[in-house]
This record gives structure tokens, sequence and C-alpha cells, in this order.
């Protein structure tokens, strides 16, 4: 398999380097004090908002609404800004939100909230898990019962990042209360200002806010549903491998790395050779970590779902970031644990040893993307 770009992508990355290049650190330091007033991490709405002004939000959509742009061209646009520590939470989770309206409709839908999503004008966050179902997503119970033109929605999501921004919620439900797993799920799109919707703040490990949210007698029109009543799995499944395919903190810690790299060159003198061992040994496994990052991208330009391969890169990239966590602790010793320490890499390193830990978690567990690899990408039997 040929890793390399071809001419048009190499354009494409070097028109994304030259917009990174232009955001000097006053401007980074701005985000994240927007990042800190709305209590969000990695993301900020002005910076995604600027996004949106240069088409760069759902630029693999299909026209009208996209340029359709390759999976590897938009590979290249998440991986470049995120290697820059820039905020990409907002274009991520419109533009997951945006293929479920694009693959799924109803064209009705798709034509109200797609200039929306593409224009910055609306924000939007998922709602999956549930407080008594995390990792095990299918054992969820939030209920929509169809009542004429409107689906009532009770009960209750967790762990939903961004919520307290949101203007739409979407919504994996249970429409059918006979059913089981993943048979009888719906998806909703469900409107933040209705009555009965409570969001309250839910404080993370990794020093951020996500959300539960109360749904209580919700009505949402039968319009707002995604897809095909009780085929909701379908819906959010694919909308799941395109997630576990993106970096869970591999890019970030690659950031890292050559920042420390830039800080100690001409001076190695200065470290330990465990260190040196270290530097070259995460050297390497970051680059694998790109790599299986590509390898996601190329099944996905060939229409191969990669199930077991996004699962893999999220299992490999999430821990690998805990590795670099650990080491920059070890590195900079007891200064790694001072927050807002006056060295700006060791203070961007005690906040990472934070938000590293909950990598493996959010996503969907270690454990959980173990099995899918078993499953579906071994061909073992379930609970083996």
């Amino acid at each position: 398999m040929n890793f390399g770009f071809d001419e048009r992508e190499r354009a494409w990355r070097d028109e994304v380097r030259a917009f990174v290049e232009t955001i000097d650190g006053d401007r980074v330091l701005e985000l994240r004090r927007e990042m800190d007033e709305l209590d969000i991490e990695r993301h900020a709405v002005t910076f995604y908002r600027e996004l949106c002004d240069r088409g760069w939000v759902g630029l693999a959509f299909p026209e009208p609404w996209g340029r359709g742009a390759t999976v590897t061209e938009r590979m290249i646009i998440h991986e470049e800004l995120d290697a820059a520590a820039l905020p990409l939470w907002g274009m991520e989770t419109s533009e997951a939100i945006g293929w479920m309206l694009v693959r799924s409709g109803p064209p009705e839908l798709a034509e109200i909230h797609l200039p929306r999503i593409l224009d910055g004008s609306w924000q939007y966050s998922g709602a999956y898990s549930e407080p008594q179902a995390g990792s095990d997503l299918l054992a969820l119970s939030t209920r929509a019962e169809r009542r004429g033109e409107v689906y009532v929605v009770n009960g209750a999501k967790l762990w939903t990042s961004s919520a307290h921004l949101a203007d739409w919620i979407f919504a994996i439900v249970r429409t059918d209360p006979a059913s089981r797993r993943h048979h009888g799920l719906s998806m909703l799109l469900i409107d933040t200002a209705s009555p009965g919707v409570d969001v309250q703040p839910v404080r993370v490990m990794g020093g951020w806010r996500v959300n539960a949210v109360f749904f209580e007698d919700v009505e949402v029109p039968v319009g707002n549903l995604v897809g095909q009543e009780h085929e909701g799995w379908s819906v959010l499944a694919t909308a799941l491998n395109e997630e576990r395919s993106m970096s869970f903190g591999g890019r970030e810690a690659r950031l890292f790395l050559t920042r420390v790299l830039h800080r100690f060159a001409g001076h190695t003198d200065e470290l330990a050779p465990r260190d040196l061992e270290a530097i070259g040994r995460l050297a390497t496994e970051l680059e694998v970590d790109r790599l299986l990052n590509l390898r996601v991208a190329a099944m996905a330009e060939r229409g191969l779902p990669p199930a077991a391969e996004s699962s893999m890169s999220k299992v490999f990239g999430s821990e690998l970031a805990q590795d670099v966590a650990a080491w920059l602790t070890d590195l900079f010793g007891t200064s790694a644990q001072v927050p807002d320490a006056a060295d700006t890499l060791v203070a961007d390193a005690e906040l990472f040893q934070h938000t590293a830990t909950v990598l493996t978690i959010i996503g969907g567990t270690s454990e959980v993307q173990r099995n899918i690899v078993a499953t579906q990408g071994l061909g073992l039997p379930k609970g083996f």
C-alpha cells in the first residue's frame, strides 16, 4: 500500500498548512480563553465558524452541500489542524451528524440542517450513552413513544459533550419497547429548546465538562426521524466507525514530542539515555498511529467498512497518548504536577496527563474496541 499523497492531496495539505501558519501564539491563547469561557474541551465557536467561512466544514459532503472531497483530503485537514492543537470538536461533531443526514435523510430534514452545519449558525451534539448503558451502548433505555405526528421521549443520556451549547441533539432512542439490543432503535433530532429537555453539567477527570441530558415527555415531530423507524442502529453504527477512526490523542502526542525536540535541540546532553531511547520509541509508535489512520481512510476510499480497523486505530492511539503523557511527567518531574506552571510546555503537559486519562474511555472503551477487533476483524465468536 502506498501511504503517500498524490499531487492534489499535497496541494491541499499545503493550503491547510499555510492557514495554520497565520495563527500566532496570541490567537491560540485567545482560543484557549474562549474554550474556558464555553466550558468545553477542543471547541471554540469562533474558530469553527472561521472554518465554515472557508468552506472547510463538510467539504467531503456530496454536492450541493460539499465539494465531494475524498476521505483522504478530509483526513488531511483534520490531521493538520489537530496536530497544530487547534480546536476541532465542533467540526468533528457537526460533520458526523451531517453525514447521518446525507446518508439517511430524510431529504427535507437534510435541506433544513445541512446549511446550518455548513455556515455554523446552529450547534449540534450527539446523545448516545446513558447512565446505565455507558460502554454497553445497546443496553440503552431512553424511549420514544409515537403518538400521532410526534414521538414522546423519556429517559436520560450521559457524557453528551457540548450539549450545553447545542441547538439540536441527535439522540438514539428505543421506539419498540419490546425490542432488545440493536433492534427497535431510532435516531431522532431533538430541539434543545423543547419543553422537558434539561441539560446538567458533569465534570470528568480530563478537566472539562460533559453533560447529563434528561428528557421528560419531550415531543419530537415525526419528521425529525433520521433514517427509518426502528433502524437507528444502522444509522449510528457507521458514524461510530468514523468517530473511532479519528485520532484519539495520537496527533496531540505527536505535537508534544515535536515541542520537546525543539526544546532540547542542541542540548541533548541534558536528556538522560532513557529519555533519548523513549523519544526514538515514541516517534516510531506515533508514526504507526498515523499509518493506522491512513489505513482506515484508504479503506473508506475503496468503500470498505473499516469497523475492526477503526477500533484498532482507536485503541492504539489512545493508549499511546497515555504512554506519552506518562513519559512527559517523568521528563519534567514535579513541575509537571503543577497546574498553570510558568513554562507553557510543562503546563500543557500537566493538562495532557488529565485529558489522556479519559481517551481510552470516550468513544468506546478499549475493552469494547478489542471485542470488535476480535469478532469483526479476527472472526472470533462473541464471548470467546
